[in-house]
């Protein structure tokens, strides 16, 4: 049965027919059986193949410069099943597969429009009265809990499942659901293993059998739950993950096969389709509805923070570069996803790019791109930050580290919106806006001749500054609470753990040196080590040796004095100061500081990380 391809590229449109079970789609001169109009891709780019029942499985050539995405969650180099019909976003080309009827098969006769409606009894007949009654239903609703009980009673209906769990991640708040046979809405325990799974890497998970599966069989929930087949994928629209769909049998023997994963796959979209309406509606009636992380970085209590939050807004809208300065830790790559997404640019990709992470002699690769045989190693082209960031944001995160032979670089792109790749003539036109940020001192830093005066004002067009979190002390309690939120979800509390007065008390106490970064880490750890009670004080892992950087905590040989405690703390507490003290004499240049310190740079790197003194 030979298989058609639909190729919409740079050439236009077009339809052909492969009659092999199994093929290669590749760029020009590649040698394979279907042909894309790519830019800079000269080799194979994804395999086609039929399996033994007759399904489409598609799996895509590593190290290529694009991801290749399909409905169901991004290709990778394992085979995965493609549903009949499906369109995969391969770069700028659209590939659309579909098995095709046999040439010899009779023609098809003009139907009548009432023979859709199926005759009572015949095989079709049941799921598609299902799934009609659930597309017309899904129209007059409003409500997120109604759409997804009809979505549920529709899989219940049309596939061979005993239960079906909805998980929704909405600008409202998290939302569960759950329906079994016959109506129950209890809640009830399914794989959260499977379920994260699905959220977290966007990928469809489909498990037939789980006796036979062995990853599957190992799961507690599969065991104690007696799950016998299970299947989890994302709810997707507008761009982004809404929720999850979870399906399940807990029969024995029950299976869930390729066409129940169908007929899933169908009821999540439609679902998907009416949510994203719904966001849509409600952002157009509302201008201020913005994405979850933008409102979250937003919302303040605290006096400290109005200025700044006044001036996300204002500058949101501009398209001008902005440099965000604050501590570590205060949440700067938050405000510039914020930024990001109530700007015209939201529906472009966020490309975050921290410069002190990555080594100078791979930074201008990774932020230009390079072109096939430029270095060794450059095996084939590779697309930069700047072209993956076009029609959006890339962040600059620790600008001050980047090296001076690069800031003139950075300096043409502010100015021309232009990059070259490495080995490369041709000019790339990039469409992107800059948002930078750092926790140094970059005037002195100017003066010291460590950071270029020019670019220094380039990226001053706009700037705000994060006030740390013992300056916000309103907002640590809001806070505490979203942090220990987000560990229940993640450690499967059924509830939020409550946070003691007297643990707010010890928080409020704390320098936190590592602004929310800390806070985020002290609180989730609490919440682990409660076990999903009251956070009490003695839950707290605060450091319990202070180090006082004030001249008035100076001893009389002028070294900071540290509290008592263990060989251990003493040890940590003295590699900090050093950590702090080459780090200043330095003006914060990780390599000078590096030398000072006596070791690698990415050692000192990450004692920096380890000890809070520098965002990972």
């Amino acid at each position: 049965m030979p298989i058609a391809i639909e190729i919409t590229d740079r050439s236009g449109t077009r339809e052909l027919e492969v009659e092999a079970d199994a093929f290669w789609i590749g760029g020009p001169k590649s040698g394979c059986d279907v042909v894309l109009d790519l830019p800079g891709v000269v080799g194979r780019v994804l395999e086609v193949a039929r399996d033994e029942r007759g399904r489409l499985r598609v799996r895509a050539e590593p190290g290529l410069p694009f991801p290749i995405r399909c409905a169901t969650g991004s290709v990778g180099a394992r085979f995965e099943n493609c549903l009949d019909g499906d369109v995969l976003n391969v770069g700028p080309a659209l590939v659309k597969l579909r098995p095709r009827a046999d040439a010899g098969a009779a023609a098809v006769a003009e139907i009548d429009p009432a023979a859709f409606g199926p005759a009572a009894g015949s095989p079709v007949g049941a799921w598609y009265r299902t799934f009609m009654e659930m597309a017309d239903h899904l129209e007059g609703l409003k409500s997120s809990e109604q759409m997804a009980q009809a979505a549920m009673a529709a899989i219940l209906g049309a596939t061979g499942a005993d239960r079906v769990h909805v998980l929704l991640d909405l600008d409202d708040g998290d939302q569960s659901f759950f329906l079994a046979r016959p109506e129950d809405r209890r809640a009830f325990r399914v794989s959260r293993s499977l379920v994260e799974q699905a959220r977290q890497n966007g990928r469809v998970v489909h498990v037939p059998v789980a006796s036979s599966d062995p990853v599957a069989r190992t799961f507690h929930s599969v065991r104690s739950e007696g799950i016998s087949a299970a299947v989890a994928m994302p709810i997707q629209a507008l761009g982004k993950n809404l929720g999850v769909m979870y399906a399940d049998c807990t029969r024995d023997g029950a299976t869930l096969t390729a066409e129940d994963l169908q007929r899933v796959a169908f009821c999540s979209r439609i679902l998907a389709t009416a949510l994203g309406n719904r966001v849509l509606v409600r952002s157009l009636l509302d201008r201020d509805a913005v994405a979850s992380a933008s409102h979250i970085a937003l919302e303040t209590r605290s006096p400290a923070c109005a200025e700044f939050v006044k001036r996300v807004r204002l500058y949101a809208s501009a398209d001008y570069t902005v440099l965000l300065r604050g501590e570590t830790g205060t949440g700067k790559e938050v405000v510039a996803r914020a930024l990001h997404q109530l700007s015209r640019r939201a529906k472009g990709p966020f490309v975050p790019v921290n410069c002190a992470a990555i080594p100078e002699q791979l930074m201008e690769s990774m932020l230009f791109g390079h072109e096939k045989g430029s270095f060794t190693g450059a095996q084939q082209a590779r697309r930069g930050h700047f072209e993956e960031a076009h029609g959006g944001t890339i962040f600059l995160d620790e600008i001050g580290d980047m090296a001076l032979e690069l800031q003139a670089k950075i300096l043409r792109v502010l100015q021309d919106r232009v990059v070259v790749p490495i080995g490369g003539r041709r000019q790339v036109r990039v469409d992107v806006r800059i948002v930078a940020a750092t926790h140094q001192d970059l005037e002195g830093m100017v003066r010291g001749g460590r950071f270029r005066e020019d670019l220094y004002y380039r990226l001053r067009e706009l700037e705000i500054l994060l006030p740390p979190l013992r300056e916000r002390l309103e907002d640590l309690r809001p806070l505490a609470t979203r942090f220990l939120a987000e560990a229940a979800d993640e450690l499967g509390y059924g509830e939020v753990p409550a946070l003691s007065a007297e643990a707010e008390t010890r928080l409020v106490e704390n320098p936190w040196r590592g602004n929310i970064r800390e806070l985020r880490h002290v609180v989730k750890g609490a919440a682990l080590r409660a076990g999903g009670g009251p956070v009490l004080p003695t839950h707290l892992d605060l450091d319990r040796v202070a180090l006082r950087a004030g001249p008035a905590d100076q001893g009389a040989g002028g070294e900071a004095t540290v509290a008592e405690g263990t060989w251990k703390e003493r040890l940590e507490a003295q590699e900090r100061e050093a950590l702090q003290r080459t780090l200043a004499a330095a003006n914060g240049n990780l390599t000078r500081a590096a030398e000072l310190f006596g070791v690698p740079r990415t050692t000192y790197r990450e004692k920096l990380v380890r000890h809070g003194l520098l965002e990972a």
